[in-house]
């Protein structure tokens, strides 16, 4: 039987949504540069031959983001990820809303974005191969009007949360959109993965105690101190609250947790991303995670084709890409493959067919 493979993670935004000030601040003026691979690859290797590999590795991954970004709309980001799928692929598409990342304005509003994915899906030709999910964020003051609109006039399929941009997963304004989403089964997908896009505004005296724990949490630079928006034991609070929650904890934690299980090199007394998520699926019936973007390294592909042995965890794990954040690492056809090939069509289908369905209500 042919798998009707579904993408539960990807990303169609354009660089229009992207906050001005979003890349580091050397690199801005690059900006311009780095869209050409010619010149990007010159870069690349000026820092590789001088030993500063993590800023060549920086180089390739903007290069990608870049190229990607610049498509004039996202239906043509759309039609170019089909391109890597058999035809008939369905794939949910997850936008963001970084107007309060700190990070300066952007050229196209939240509003502009969910419109345009809207009409994507009221187009015959693409309605039954997307499935847009809505981002929220708990600043945005309307957002559970949003929230109601988009799915129960636009067809939209679920939300988008992404907690490193500045708020924990419990945080209270959230509690109507839990209930409404637990209510009507509403699939929810979070980022849950050290690293991504990250709150860049100052951080607070406040912000460094965990209002739940009240640990004190080490000043840092954001883009680690945002972690601590991310960790799994956040989403406890939440699933404490709406046992019955239909959520994705994507990324499986993301591949760093997935390196420090597979080699032991956690302290003492802590436990990875990848065993607390697990934890989460074992004790609550709706709690999925994906692959996306941590399955781009192979090194890896042992410790999935076990975790798929577990027939409880079996029927939680999702296939996504993250596509086009991916591209950073390898190109989308090469992810997509080397996992299909890797786990065999079997496990393949449970997780890009049978789990999407029940994920999506399908």
């Amino acid at each position: 039987m042919e798998t009707k493979i579904i993408n539960c993670h990807t990303h169609i935004f354009n660089r229009k949504v992207v906050p001005e000030n979003f890349l580091p601040r050397w690199m801005t003026p690059l900006s311009k540069l780095l869209e050409s691979k010619k010149t990007a690859t010159v870069f690349f290797n000026l820092f590789s031959k001088i030993g500063k590999h993590d800023l060549a590795l920086l180089i390739k991954k903007f290069h990608a983001f870049l190229t990607i970004g610049d498509l004039k709309s996202q239906l043509e980001i759309f039609k170019y990820l089909q391109n890597f799928y058999p035809t008939g692929t369905r794939f949910c598409v997850l936008p963001m809303d970084m107007e309060y990342m700190q990070a300066g304005k952007v050229k196209q509003s939240f509003i502009q974005q969910l419109e345009e994915l809207a009409a994507i899906k009221q187009d015959p030709a693409y309605k039954d191969l997307i499935d847009p999910f809505i981002f929220v964020h708990p600043q945005r003051k309307d957002i559970f009007d949003i929230v109601q609109k988009y799915i129960e006039e636009k067809n939209f399929a679920g939300l988008k949360l992404y907690p490193p941009l500045g708020y924990y997963p419990f945080d209270e304004r959230l509690n109507e959109i839990y209930a409404y989403a637990q209510k009507h089964q509403l699939p929810i997908t979070t980022h849950c993965a050290r690293g991504g896009v990250f709150y860049k505004g100052e951080i607070t005296d406040a912000m460094k105690v965990h209002p739940k724990t009240g640990e004190h949490i080490k000043e840092q630079k954001n883009k680690f101190f945002t972690d601590i928006y991310t960790d799994p034991d956040n989403y406890r609070y939440v699933l404490e609250q709406f046992p019955n929650l239909k959520i994705n904890l994507a990324h499986f934690g993301g591949y760093d947790e997935w390196n420090k299980y597979l080699g032991n090199t956690m302290e003492e007394g802590q436990i990875t991303w990848y065993d607390k998520i697990c934890s989460l699926i074992r004790q609550y019936t709706n709690v999925y995670t994906d692959v996306s973007y941590t399955m781009f390294n192979a090194d890896l592909f042992n410790l999935l084709k076990l975790t798929l042995q577990d027939s409880t965890l079996n029927n939680k794990i999702l296939y996504g890409s993250d596509f086009y954040m991916v591209e950073q690492e390898i190109s989308e056809r090469q992810f997509l493959t080397n996992i299909r090939a890797y786990i065999g069509e079997s496990d393949f289908r449970q997780i890009a067919e049978i789990n999407p369905k029940l994920f999506l209500n399908l």
